[in-house]
């Protein structure tokens, strides 16, 4: 009992110092009792991670002038997702480096959230009987949405004097539509359930995934050329979108409605619904990242899990809406704009050779003509010719 009693005094006394110095910290703004600044030159206190004022503040101000960027391009008529691009570039660390070095990392971070979050969002709501119907299509606009554009992209680096792997990585930058941006502009115009919006997000995860294995054959070249190092990549990738596909839209739903959401009421479901969405997010990340696919492939399987899940779908939107709104801002300001090495396009060069690269563009643009006609309108006039502009620029995205 002494023993116990001696060890009770020792752990009151130890927290008793702890408080004693976190007042005293709180009190002389970081100064300790005996007058020494115990803080790490890296700005970690002894007592935890502190944030200067300043830091704070820009971080701020930052934020602020993200969304205020977004409304002034809203009022011009163009996306919000343009003012904030262009208020992470300019306020950056490639030209005016006005947000805080210590927090440029985590902006970026937390627009790869935000784009984790939007993935998760479009395979919750991908529309079964209109892919059914639009599915071919789909996979003939990705592919022709990859191929013309790097086709076309190649044959200018060529054309521009580059080698071949400086030709093949040039190409491989005009595959990939940007499924962030295209979700955001089917978002603002409310068209994501529509059958073109629907063809989108299809083209746009499928265009993705070839633009991966074509990037993935770029690295077999420039390192050692291996038969695993280019069949892995192809085989993993159209594993996880065709078989895990099917199992997530046919297999996983049944034993869920069987062992789960028969024991769960009805007022509880929507939250075990996203519980178990998370859990798969963080399985079929790490799955789909090391089996040299894309972990946003395995994101979007997770959320297909869902896409007949009605109760997911309310509380998912319902209880993320707001946070994936102000991430997605922090994505295109950050992830995108604070990647743009915008002192580079000092140089004329540059200038002129960017210009002709996006000559590639013309192959996005053209998968516009291959959009179905689901209007009453004769094609390529009134709505359809809407769809076709639709479905263009947004395969450029």
């Amino acid at each position: 009992k002494t023993k116990q009693k001696q060890e009770l005094n020792k752990m009151t006394s130890k927290k008793e110092e702890i408080m004693s110095h976190i007042i005293h910290r709180a009190l002389s703004g970081g100064e300790i009792s005996d007058g020494t600044n115990h803080e790490s030159d890296d700005g970690h206190g002894q007592f935890g991670v502190h944030v200067e004022f300043e830091d704070l503040y820009y971080a701020i101000l930052f934020v602020t002038a993200i969304f205020v960027g977004g409304k002034i391009a809203n009022q011009v008529l163009m996306p919000s997702l343009v003012g904030e691009i262009i208020v992470g570039i300019v306020l950056g660390p490639n030209l005016l480096e006005f947000v805080p070095s210590v927090f440029t990392e985590a902006f970026v971070l937390l627009g790869e959230i935000g784009l984790i979050l939007l993935v998760i969002e479009a395979g919750i709501d991908i529309d079964l009987t209109t892919m059914k119907l639009i599915g071919t299509r789909g996979i003939i606009i990705a592919i022709v949405g990859s191929i013309l554009p790097i086709g076309i992209a190649v044959g200018i680096a060529f054309a521009l004097g580059l080698d071949t792997v400086g030709a093949i990585a040039a190409g491989a930058a005009f595959g990939p539509t940007s499924l962030g941006i295209a979700m955001n502009i089917l978002r603002s115009a409310k068209i994501v359930n529509t059958p073109v919006g629907q063809l989108i997000i299809a083209a746009a995860i499928i265009d993705d995934m070839i633009a991966l294995v074509i990037l993935s054959q770029l690295g077999a070249l420039v390192g050692t050329l291996t038969v695993s190092s280019v069949l892995i990549p192809i085989v993993s990738a159209v594993s996880f979108l065709v078989l895990g596909g099917y199992i997530a839209v046919f297999v996983v739903p049944k034993y869920l409605d069987r062992y789960v959401f028969t024991k769960v009421s009805a007022e509880k479901k929507g939250n075990v619904s996203l519980g178990i969405l998370f859990l798969l997010v963080l399985g079929l990340m790490p799955a789909t990242k090391y089996a040299k696919a894309s972990y946003l492939m395995g994101s979007f399987i997770a959320g297909l899990v869902f896409c007949s899940n009605h109760a997911a779908h309310v509380s998912f939107v319902s209880q993320l809406k707001r946070v994936m709104q102000w991430l997605m801002r922090i994505f295109f300001a950050a992830t995108i704009g604070f990647q743009v090495p915008v002192k580079n396009f000092a140089s004329y060069e540059v200038i002129w050779k960017g210009a002709v690269f996006t000559l590639a563009l013309i192959g996005k643009l053209a998968t516009g003509f291959l959009v179905p006609n689901f209007t009453t309108h004769l094609s390529f006039t009134g709505l359809h010719k809407r769809d076709v502009l639709v479905v263009g620029f947004s395969m450029a995205a």
